[in-house]
């Protein structure tokens, strides 16, 4: 009876040791991926089969780490002057990723219509407000998107998308003010339902540093350092903000950029005949993102180098004037 009682006592005890040991293999630090779970829970029942064999009862559940699903992603490419993309897409968490196979900067940028209006109506309205300096349409809802690639380059961004009905447009004007997507350079599609692994609005890319955009300045939530990080970028104003960041040229600060930049440079008679210098010769883009709407936010990866750079806008306000001659720029060093 003695050897019963102390066989059992060394089954249970067997028991407990190897739920503990599982539930510690299966915590959250570990699970950071099912794949790591399913070869844990493989190697643990294989080497404690007969363990569990003669185990009468486990008083304990087996706690498992959860997943998040990663987002949809949506591929677009840019040339002059046209965007090749979905015709549908899932709502929900998307990133988009804009490749330029073109010779000019591109935007893959995302506008909805309002129920009834139509892409031509968007076309023309919009090509009036560009040309005249004027108000945008206010049912055309600013939606992001991924901002401006350079030639050969790309972008992208990461943001949630609501059912309805979307035009891709790239608004970069030539040097005759004449926007990209008056040439061609659109691309109206529809987003349906939400994949329910990606429909969680509270499951957002975690972001290690924050970019606010007010009317009309900038609030970074922390300093911007060297190195890769996932930067939320949020619309805490009351218009329609993009953001640009771009290192510059050695030599180069905002002024070069408030001057050559400006997008209602075109429209100002002191400046319009001036032949303006290269994109590169002022700097290189480092991420950013299309307008977006008061509330909404946007998420996208960037690798900083240290040096100088400048956050800009480059929207246009109800009167006329640029966000960037509203003063909606600023220079930060990167260390």
């Amino acid at each position: 009876m003695a050897q019963k009682a102390s066989s059992r006592r060394q089954t249970n005890l067997s028991c407990r040791t190897t739920s503990s040991r599982l539930r510690t293999a299966l915590s959250p630090s570990f699970t950071l991926a099912l794949g790591i779970v399913v070869r844990t829970r493989v190697i643990l029942l294989i080497g404690c089969v007969a363990a569990f064999a003669a185990c009468k009862t486990r008083g304990e559940a087996v706690q498992t780490g959860t997943t998040t699903a990663a987002p949809n992603v949506v591929s677009l490419t840019a040339t002059e002057y046209s965007i090749q993309a979905p015709d549908t897409i899932s709502a929900g968490w998307t990133t988009f990723r804009l490749a330029n196979h073109g010779g000019d900067v591109h935007y893959g940028h995302i506008v909805r219509l309002e129920p009834g209006r139509t892409v031509a109506e968007l076309v023309d309205a919009y090509a009036v407000a560009i040309r005249t300096s004027g108000p945008r349409p206010k049912w055309v809802t600013r939606f992001g998107g991924p901002g401006g690639a350079a030639p050969g380059d790309s972008s992208s961004v990461t943001q949630y998308i609501e059912p309805g009905s979307y035009v891709w447009i790239c608004p970069v004007e030539d040097s005759a003010g004449t926007p990209h997507f008056t040439k061609g350079e659109f691309k109206p599609f529809v987003v349906g339902a939400a994949d329910p692994a990606v429909a969680d609005r509270g499951a957002a890319p975690k972001a290690d540093m924050g970019i606010r955009l007010m009317d009309f300045s900038f609030a970074v939530d922390t300093p911007l350092t060297a190195g890769r990080h996932t930067v939320r970028v949020e619309n805490g104003g009351m218009e329609p903000h993009d953001l640009v960041v771009m290192r510059l040229a050695p030599g180069k600060t905002i002024d070069d950029v408030r001057t050559w930049l400006n997008p209602e440079r075109v429209r100002r008679a002191d400046h319009a005949g001036d032949p303006a210098p290269s994109l590169a010769s002022l700097g290189t883009g480092a991420g950013g993102a299309a307008a977006i709407a008061p509330g909404m936010q946007s998420f996208f990866e960037a690798n900083f180098t240290p040096g100088e750079y400048a956050l800009f806008c480059m929207a246009t306000a109800p009167d006329g004037r640029s966000h960037i001659e509203h003063g909606m720029i600023r220079q930060v060093s990167v260390r």
